[in-house]
């Protein structure tokens, strides 16, 4: 379990419609994928449209208002001076690469995969995502008008995750059908 200085605000609400069930419930390992991602860190702050199994401080967005009001929401929980935000739909998230970049100075320390930054991989100023979140369409607008950016690329990901598997946003049962291979062996190998 990470313990650190920054919070975790996971969103686990949302429609699922790519993935055509409740992909937070999805069991990987028997686990769910929240479950998967909500035990690595000390008790993070879940947003969800409905109560879910898991432990955590759940904030109920039963609005179901999109990202950003859910993130707003999942903000008046947080007490440190950064947070990482994050979904259910990143199972096999790292927590030493989590570490990693909310130990950046910079207002946001995100990811880059296929060319595009990972705002739902990314750790923020807690008062700039506060400052921002109301005045802004996207997190990825957030993080484009961020006055200093960090980006972790492949190579400093893999040291974390030699995997790469952190990256992996599941939107349909087919991404983890494409990984499975991938995942049992980077399992096999690091048990050894």
């Amino acid at each position: 379990m990470c313990r650190d200085s920054f919070d975790v605000i996971i969103l686990a609400g949302g429609r699922s419609s790519r993935f055509g069930t409740d992909k937070c419930e999805f069991e990987i390992d028997g686990k769910t994928m929240l479950r998967r991602i909500s035990e690595k860190f000390e008790s993070p702050i879940i947003v969800t449209d409905k109560p879910r199994p898991v432990e955590g401080i759940h904030v109920i967005d039963s609005h179901k208002s999109g990202p950003l009001k859910a993130i707003e929401m999942g903000l008046e929980y947080v007490k440190e001076k950064r947070v990482f935000v994050t979904g259910c739909d990143f199972p096999f998230l790292s927590p030493k690469l989590v570490q990693n970049l909310c130990s950046k100075p910079e207002e946001v320390a995100t990811t880059m995969y296929d060319g595009k930054i990972q705002p739902l991989l990314s750790c923020y100023s807690t008062n700039f995502l506060r400052s921002s979140i109301r005045r802004s369409r996207s997190l990825r607008e957030i993080v484009y008008k961020a006055p200093s950016v960090y980006i972790a690329g492949y190579m400093e990901v893999y040291m974390w995750d030699p995997s790469l598997l952190t990256l992996l946003n599941v939107n349909r049962v087919s991404d983890l059908r494409d990984v499975k291979k991938s995942y049992w062996q980077t399992s096999i190998c690091s048990n050894t």
